[in-house]
């Protein structure tokens, strides 16, 4: 069982953002010091959702700032950018580290980043799977050409430098609706599961709808000739633990209701596209019934544990439950969300790995 720290590096107050970045560095050391596993950060552009706007940038300075723990994308978004020059930094990105990149990947969900980059989001999923197979050919073949619907390499290429580890990181995609499952079970790809995701999709019934999609996964893994139960099942989940729950919720709920409310305005459609585009109709027509219903206050996401606050105690019988119930190989937990004291989201880590990761 492997344990992570995520930051998406949220900073409401951009007066500070120097100040912020050096917290997030320090929360990554302290994450070594005590022994996690990985650090997972994030990418996104045009808010004050998250301000990493390159993932390869900030794992290479995480790469010089750390010696041991693993570093991974959760996630780097492949429609965004040239598939070569995204396997070109993640190899150097690789290199530097010196073979800790866990590489996860997406397609992306808020609308205003598509509309900001002149990217067609109803092509996204399409996208996607060019682009990555692009990107493991880059990284598996001594030379690449290519001639697709949205990128040509019209002479073969030889990409440089291949990454550390052969034949290439560990692939995680990101995974909430089922077409994403079915996609990662034909690349055969680890997943990375995100509660706050999944709940804003299927509210109430969110743990059933994932072991169903589970389920899905691994049946189609065995179609394909592959166990879908041996594949690193990673899951992210809003964290915070003090000594009694209401002290935790205390410090914890406004920075959470920052988040969702920030979550609910980006995934809104933007300027001339339409209210729900196509390939995104689940989790767009949802998200929004989820806001509507009042399922984001923060009771409910504790009563459903979409996010999971509170004394040692609790938290422990919460994250077994989840451990066994999807068979997660990976908690990832992330305490700094919504411009949080970095003081505080540093007591969380320290009093998780105290009392409650050994017990779970």
């Amino acid at each position: 069982m492997k344990w992570g720290v995520f930051s998406l590096s949220q900073m409401p107050d951009q007066s500070l953002r120097a100040e912020a970045f050096e917290a997030d560095f320090r929360q990554f050391e302290l994450a070594e010091e005590l022994g996690y596993d990985t650090i997972w950060i994030a990418e996104h552009l045009f808010s004050t959702y998250g301000v990493v706007t390159s993932t390869q940038v900030l794992a290479a300075a995480i790469a010089m700032r750390t010696r041991r723990i693993a570093i991974g994308t959760a996630v780097v978004v492949i429609p965004f950018n040239h598939p070569l020059r995204t396997a070109s930094d993640f190899a150097l990105v690789d290199i530097l580290s010196r073979g800790r990149l866990k590489f996860g990947v997406g397609r992306a969900y808020q609308p205003h980043e598509f509309l900001g980059l002149g990217v067609p989001m109803e092509k996204s999923r399409a996208m996607y799977a060019e682009g990555l197979d692009i990107l493991l050919k880059a990284w598996t073949q001594e030379k690449v050409s290519h001639r697709g619907e949205f990128w040509t390499i019209p002479e073969p290429v030889e990409l440089l430098p291949k990454p550390f580890q052969v034949p290439h990181p560990p692939i995680y995609q990101a995974t909430v609706s089922p077409e994403s499952f079915d996609q990662a079970a034909r690349d055969g790809v680890h997943l990375q599961l995100a509660a706050p995701f999944t709940y804003r999709t299927y509210r109430e019934r969110w743990k059933d709808a994932l072991q169903e999609s589970l389920r899905g996964y691994e049946a189609r893994c065995a179609e394909l000739g592959r166990d879908g139960k041996a594949m690193e099942r990673m899951m992210l989940f809003p964290f915070y633990v003090a000594e009694t729950d209401e002290e935790a919720r205390r410090h914890y709920q406004p920075h959470v209701e920052w988040f969702y409310a920030k979550v609910a305005a980006n995934q809104q459609s933007a300027g001339p596209m339409p209210a729900v585009i196509p390939g995104y109709e689940l989790t767009m027509s949802e998200g929004r019934k989820t806001r509507e219903m009042g399922y984001l206050a923060f009771d409910r996401l504790l009563e459903h544990n979409a996010a999971i606050v509170g004394s040692p105690e609790r938290c422990v019988d919460v994250l077994q439950e989840m451990k066994e119930r999807f068979g997660l190989t990976e908690i990832v937990l992330w305490s700094n969300l919504g411009g949080i004291d970095p003081r505080a989201s540093e007591r969380s880590m320290r009093l998780a790995m105290e009392k409650v990761i050994p017990k779970v």
